[in-house]
């Protein structure tokens, strides 16, 4: 008995640890459908404004009184005072829309009109008196703006009225949005149309064309001999510049040629030619918000001379030997590379790599270790490096 008492109460827990797991995840679903909904109703408000500062309803600076906000029940709670704030705020930060709000208390008060037939209580401005008295000293007007949701589209009704009995009508209009598109986030101070942003964002993509200059700062190191009988080159610092192509906008794919010099002061002198061809791996086209990554390969030819690079000519080179070759103009020695790397890019503007090299010419070398062998290629080079693109 008290087995079966202890398993129902286990059952209950997890039922009730279900709901709760339920509910929070219809509450998380509630709240991210609530937020695009909000959204959706910020971006048609700036669609309003942007629309009067292109083509004002007034020639000149307007008093008018905003009668109110209507949202649907189902939008959220505070959505009407969300909208009523931004529309305020962004009406206040564009001027060449010739409206400016304003606040009227006799609008906005309860009024109480008790006769023989019924009682009304209504506000001041749907009370035929009170709009008779305002229209006759002022000739204000009355923004009304409706927010309703019309199947899978948020819909915004705006109306401008004459503050007299009547109402009349004096501007309307009528704008919507799918509920499925994202909203456009525009600064209040600085509107633009859906496609004029759009077309900044593209402009942003591209960067400054297809064609880039690159500035590269490298380091090249040279492992050690595993018998540490032969002296490995030194560290080479090089400086290389050239052009950046890429065939799309996207900069998936993009291609390099470059040319580096390097020189120590007594030591060594390098120029070096370079082709690489890089791939995107973090998505299939350049972000703007985060680092993208690039995968690449290439190719390059060095040419080195100086005291310093004796350990690319001999066989085997001592520290004697080294010290000896100091006091002469030094060798000359061409070779090529094939080169391997991860480069970490921001914004296309500012980068940093990693790379391994394959010295072909140096495969046997006593001079030189590998820092690393794969399928059989052993690569006895490796490269950091810092570039600026312009």
């Amino acid at each position: 008995m008290m087995a079966l008492l202890a398993f129902a109460s286990l059952e209950g827990w997890a039922a009730d640890t279900l709901r709760d797991v339920q509910q929070a995840e219809l509450d998380r679903v509630r709240a991210g459908v609530a937020d695009q909904v909000h959204l959706a109703a910020f971006d048609l408000v700036d669609e309003l404004v942007f629309g009067w500062t292109n083509a004002p309803v007034f020639e000149t600076p307007t008093p008018v009184v905003l009668a109110g906000v209507t949202v649907p029940v189902g939008l959220g709670t505070g959505i009407a005072a969300m909208v009523e704030n931004h529309l305020a705020a962004v009406l206040a930060k564009n001027p060449t829309t010739n409206l400016t709000l304003v606040h009227c208390p006799q609008c906005s008060a309860v009024v109480v009109h008790a006769g023989p037939e019924a009682t009304i209580v209504s506000r001041g401005i749907d009370d035929p008196a009170t709009l008779a008295a305002l229209g006759g000293a002022t000739g204000q007007h009355a923004l009304f703006v409706d927010v309703e949701a019309e199947g899978a589209w948020l819909v915004l009704r705006a109306r401008l009225t004459r503050l007299t009995p009547e109402l009349p009508i004096v501007w309307s209009h009528t704008l919507a949005t799918s509920a499925s598109a994202p909203a456009l986030l525009r600064a209040s101070d600085d509107l633009k149309s859906a496609s004029a942003a759009r077309q900044e964002y593209l402009d942003a993509l591209r960067g400054r064309g297809l064609v880039a200059v690159p500035l590269r700062v490298a380091i090249r190191s040279y492992d050690s001999p595993e018998d540490d009988q032969g002296v490995p080159p030194p560290p080479f610092l090089w400086l290389e510049s050239g052009v950046e192509l890429s065939p799309t906008d996207a900069r998936a794919w993009t291609s390099s040629l470059m040319v580096g010099y390097s020189f120590i002061p007594q030591a060594y002198q390098g120029l070096m030619g370079q082709a690489r061809i890089s791939r995107l791996v973090t998505g299939r086209s350049r972000s703007l918000t985060r680092p993208d990554l690039y995968a690449f390969f290439g190719g390059a030819v060095i040419t080195v001379w100086g005291p310093a690079t004796a350990s690319f000519q001999k066989p085997l080179l001592n520290a004697d030997e080294l010290l000896l070759a100091a006091d002469l103009e030094g060798p000359r020695t061409a070779f090529g590379a094939m080169q391997f790397g991860l480069d970490l890019r921001l914004g296309n503007r500012i980068g940093v790599s990693v790379c391994l090299e394959n010295l072909p010419d140096f495969a046997n070398s006593r001079n030189m270790g590998e820092y690393l062998r794969i399928l059989g290629i052993g690569f006895q080079s490796l490269g950091t490096e810092v570039t600026f693109w312009f």
